[in-house]
């Protein structure tokens, strides 16, 4: 009976240590699940924009902005131009004070006609002198000096010229003239002053108008798209039209501004550099939905959101345009009216965070 016991006990014990080992060799092979932390995010909703054709800022300039300056130094005489003037190519902006000027093309006129004089006169005595020496009227050795004479006042006579073209010159640039036609939008000194080498006397506008539009992407916007302008007349809003004709194919990194010229088809009634309203008319209308900035952030330069999948626990990154700014929002394509953005701390996340959505915003 003993024995019976004693061997029932061993058999538990060994059937309690191979079942210990079993339950701890299911916990090697199958180890507890690891709970992935949810990242806490707001979120918002994306709305179809109101107007599918924003509206821009853009400014009244030209086709080239010309700086005029003065090619010497000198005191300015007068400045027969006023701010607004429509000028010609060749019309005179400013006068320099040039008497000295004047009296160095005197003096290089006065010793190029000497000199000048001085050769026609050996000239017509060398012609006179040929052939003298063959009768014995004249020597060889007078004539070769005579024809030396002639040489050294021909020399003189081209120094005393480009005297003269240099002193004309100068006196040329006592007058200071617009390069072409344009419009004076400028005068940047004024009578009396002292102007140096490449100092600004006026700025003119040449070539077509054009409106100078801010754009938030190029993409955006394309050649050719027709535009309608807006601008203050007086007291009356008037509206001109006009095409995109050419796009900057760089940025600002800081404000993350193009730019966009817009031709016209006639000059606006409003001084240079005011402010107008652009609003491009595409052919086909875009689909623009509207998000707060706070949802943005750059890749690459490249504008991004981070678009919440339908399980509403994983992201993935979006690329957009952003076409205008509108307060708090900005007007973008890219994105579907309905999808739902992480609307704040954009920068923090990463692709494989998994996200929990702990308020959702009113965008609407």
């Amino acid at each position: 009976m003993y024995y019976q016991i004693k061997k029932t006990n061993a058999l538990y014990k060994f059937l309690l240590v191979v079942s210990f080992l079993f339950i701890n060799g299911c916990k090697a092979k199958h180890p507890e699940a690891v709970v992935l932390q949810q990242k806490p995010i707001e979120a918002v909703q994306v709305v179809q924009a109101d107007d599918n054709s924003p509206q821009y800022v853009g400014f009244y300039t030209a086709q080239r902005i010309i700086s005029v300056s003065s090619l010497r130094e000198g005191k300015i005489k007068t400045i027969p131009v006023n701010e607004g003037e429509i000028i010609h190519k060749n019309d005179i902006l400013a006068i320099l004070n040039n008497t000295d000027s004047k009296l160095l093309l005197a003096q290089a006129q006065n010793e190029f006609e000497a000199a000048r004089a001085n050769t026609l006169q050996l000239s017509d005595l060398v012609k006179r002198s040929n052939g003298l020496d063959a009768i014995g009227a004249l020597s060889t050795s007078a004539i070769k000096d005579r024809q030396s004479a002639l040489s050294v006042a021909r020399a003189k006579e081209k120094v005393a010229k480009e005297a003269e073209k240099l002193a004309e010159s100068q006196e040329q640039q006592s007058m200071i003239r617009a390069p072409e036609d344009g419009t004076i939008i400028k005068i940047s000194t004024q009578a009396g002053a002292l102007a140096g080498v490449g100092s600004e006397i006026a700025v003119m506008a040449a070539g077509n108008p054009e409106i100078d539009v801010e754009l938030y992407d190029s993409k955006s916007v394309n050649i050719g798209e027709k535009a309608e302008i807006k601008f203050m007349e007086d007291t009356n809003t008037s509206v001109a039209h006009g095409k995109v004709v050419r796009i900057s194919p760089y940025f600002d990194p800081d404000t993350k501004v193009r730019h966009a010229r817009v031709s016209l088809e006639t000059p606006l009634p409003i001084p240079f550099n005011s402010s107008v309203f652009v609003k491009l008319l595409p052919d086909q209308a875009k689909n623009l939905v509207r998000i707060p900035l706070t949802a943005l952030f750059y890749k690459q330069n490249m504008p991004c959101v981070w678009v919440i999948d339908e399980d509403r626990q994983h992201i993935k990154e979006q690329h957009i345009t952003i076409v205008n700014l509108s307060g708090q929002d900005a007007i973008v394509a890219g994105l579907l009216p309905e999808q739902l953005v992480v609307s704040t701390g954009p920068d923090v996340l990463r692709h494989e965070d998994i996200v929990k959505i702990v308020q959702m915003d009113d965008h609407s």
